[in-house]
């Protein structure tokens, strides 16, 4: 029984064929454990929780990583609003994570590797990409990505280089860079930044969001490969920085060297308004739960296609749970069918 995906790269619908005919390696961005999580980053992960539990269906043995991003600029703003250190802030939330994954019956991922665990393959990643001048220092001790030295920029979301305006995460890289463009691989340490800080070759510091998952995607499950998931409000500038950086640090023809399949789900809505703080419409699994089945919640995650937009709503998670009762009734149903004829045959064999 052949897997047909939509490859976000490509932007065509392909026959999945994993490098191993037995094993798929599968890696999906998680959690950035500063808050609790929402229902657009569990979206994401209920859909690669099925699509794990199909290939498992079809005969294959999956290894799937998805990493914790336990240091960035959220946190570190948290950090200080609370005055706690990012080892009591990002353990309270990755736990908060584990329970959530546990009441929407996602099964656990291979291995999730924290970020501040691989400081040290991140910058080597970063060393390489210096010597082969894809790369620079700038005059405080950060570093940045040159995004004119990578002509294949854009191939993942289909935006120009040239018609590139500013983002929230190019703004936040505002350090000493010589275009505006050039995205950060290395943030040097600020007095705002309190502890959290290691060192490197370019002085005190911290990695910047990209370069995390493309070190820990490499150490984890080597190059190429299979599956690269995540929300489609990661394929840019995320995954686009990530193919950049792996591609040249390693010297790859195409994106493909780095993984051969891009897997992204939509947005989720609230009543129709996109959620956000300001219109205070953001919905917290962990909250949800709390007078919601967990396994509506997933359901309702599930109940459209998941590249399209989904609309949360009371009538999704009343249709949901209607949905789901159906489903228990005809369970049922048959058990107790089952149970019957075999009394009925227990009983004529007498």
């Amino acid at each position: 029984m052949a897997l047909r995906l939509f490859n976000t790269l490509t932007k065509n619908l392909e026959e999945f064929k994993p490098s191993d005919s037995k094993r798929v390696t599968l890696y999906s961005c998680g959690p950035t454990v500063y808050t609790f999580a929402h229902i657009g980053n569990f979206r994401t992960f209920v859909f690669i929780d099925l699509l794990k539990r199909y290939l498992k269906f079809l005969g294959f043995e999956v290894h799937h990583i998805m990493n914790i991003t336990d240091v960035d600029d959220k946190i570190i703003q948290k950090c200080s609003e609370e005055s706690r250190t990012r080892e009591d802030l990002t353990e309270e939330f990755t736990q908060a994570f584990f329970d959530d994954l546990e009441s929407l019956k996602i099964e656990p991922a291979s291995i999730y590797p924290k970020a501040t665990d691989h400081i040290g393959e991140m910058q080597t990643l970063i060393s390489k990409l210096i010597d082969q001048n894809y790369a620079y220092q700038s005059k405080d001790g950060s570093v940045f990505f040159k995004l004119s030295e990578f002509s294949d920029y854009g191939k993942l979301s289909g935006i120009d280089q040239e018609g590139l305006s500013q983002t929230e995460r190019v703004s936040n890289d505002e350090y000493d860079k010589e275009s505006v463009h050039d995205f950060a691989l290395w943030k040097a340490w600020k007095k705002e930044d309190g502890e959290v800080a290691w060192d490197s070759p370019w002085g005190r510091g911290r990695p910047a969001w990209h370069i995390e998952c493309s070190a820990m995607s490499e150490k984890t499950l080597g190059l190429p490969f299979d599956i690269h998931a995540g929300g489609q409000d990661l394929i840019f500038p995320h995954h686009e920085n990530e193919i950049a950086q792996t591609c040249c640090a390693h010297k790859f023809n195409k994106p493909q060297d780095y993984a051969k399949y891009w897997f992204h789900n939509g947005f989720v809505t609230v009543e129709g308004e996109k959620m956000s703080k300001s219109t205070g419409n953001i919905k917290l699994v962990n909250n949800l739960i709390k007078s919601i089945p967990g396994e509506v919640v997933r359901l309702a995650l599930l109940s459209s296609h998941y590249r399209q937009p989904l609309n949360w709503s009371e009538s999704t998670i009343k249709q949901s749970k209607n949905t789901l009762d159906r489903y228990y009734r005809f369970l049922y149903d048959t058990k107790d069918q089952e149970t019957n004829e075999k009394k009925i045959e227990t009983t004529s064999n007498k």
